[in-house]
């Protein structure tokens, strides 16, 4: 049985995943605003994570752990695999049709087909994402503790304090790779889990909203601070203050009843259904917009509201595909 708010919750982490990826440009360019826009939706990811431990927490623990691990690889690393060879060898069409060298991310040939091949590049969150609900499912039938949430947490401390003092961000400890910030998503696929199973105190609930607020407004911050010393290893920072912020809108929409009514929500909804499709699709729809809109020319707020349209129109037009792919007799299987 589908929980509708938790699919709205879902939609709204995917929408803001993609308005990321617009205001990259912006950011890239070195607008302040950008960046500490983008600080404050480093909560999406927790929060996707979250809420897809939550649903697997509204069942009991699997008697034969292999076939929720095999549901979950047909859901997340057979889509991954089939988008990966593809978006592999996108800079080296884009070097066959003589497109332009400017773009906001490292995209050379053979270190950004290594690094999407690895598990990095724009669809990192797909094996992340499966390799925290193996932890998950294994763990399931052995422990009701909240302790592996906590160790993941601080295993990711601890990596992101010994890369800090080497001054080494997390993409390039990981080699282009987001492996290196997958405990947080670990310990929140099991905080999701944890909360289907064992209930939301109520005191909880009370300070998810602010939890929420200033968890995105420091994040943000520190984003901002970020792009203005242009000092990498603080990118540590904004994944871990984004971290109460995601678990604490899956609390948020956990404690939600009835059907969404609004026209947005009921969009967002829609956009939840689809997320794994508008994930993999959005880059698509959304990088060419924002790279004609770059060489018309880029500065100030006015830029980074067209971002946040063409993002708009990203997620709305991902979600039509997804929707029209999945009509299709294999679309399930892509999208």
């Amino acid at each position: 049985m589908r929980r509708p708010w938790l699919d709205v919750l879902k939609g709204a982490a995917m929408a803001l995943v993609v308005v990321n990826h617009a205001i990259l440009w912006p950011m890239r360019a070195g607008d302040g605003s950008a960046a500490f826009l983008y600080g404050t939706a480093y909560g999406t990811v927790a929060a996707f994570a979250a809420v897809t431990g939550y649903i697997g927490g509204m069942r009991p623990p699997a008697e034969s752990p292999g076939s929720v691990l095999r549901r979950r690889a047909y859901q997340l690393l057979l889509p991954w695999a089939f988008w990966a060879c593809l978006y592999a060898l996108a800079p080296f069409v884009w070097r066959w049709i003589g497109g332009p060298a400017a773009l906001p991310v490292g995209f050379s040939p053979g270190p950004w087909a290594l690094a999407v091949l690895a598990g990095g590049g724009p669809l990192w969150f797909l094996p992340v994402i499966f390799v925290a609900a193996v932890v998950g499912t294994l763990l399931d039938r052995r422990t009701s503790s909240w302790r592996p949430a906590w160790i993941m947490v601080a295993l990711y401390v601890v990596i992101a304090a010994l890369a800090w003092l080497a001054g080494r961000s997390p993409l390039a400890l990981g080699e282009g790779t987001f492996w290196a910030v997958s405990p947080l998503y670990v310990a929140s696929y099991w905080a999701g889990l944890r909360l289907a199973r064992d209930g939301v105190p109520e005191w909880v609930s009370g300070v998810a909203l602010p939890t929420l607020i200033v968890s995105a407004v420091l994040a943000g911050v520190a984003t901002y601070v970020r792009a203005e010393t242009r000092a990498s290893e603080l990118m540590w920072l904004p994944y871990l203050i984004g971290l109460p912020g995601g678990w604490a809108a899956l609390v948020m929409a956990a404690g939600a009843n009835g059907e969404p009514a609004h026209a947005l929500s009921r969009f967002l909804m829609r956009v939840g259904v689809a997320s794994r499709g508008v994930y993999v699709l959005h880059p698509i729809l959304v990088a060419p917009m924002m790279l004609a809109m770059s060489t018309v020319g880029h500065s100030g707020p006015a830029y980074v509201l067209a971002s946040i349209l063409v993002a708009v129109v990203g997620v709305w037009g991902s979600t039509r595909l997804t929707e029209g792919i999945r009509r299709t007799r294999y679309g399930h299987a892509v999208v």
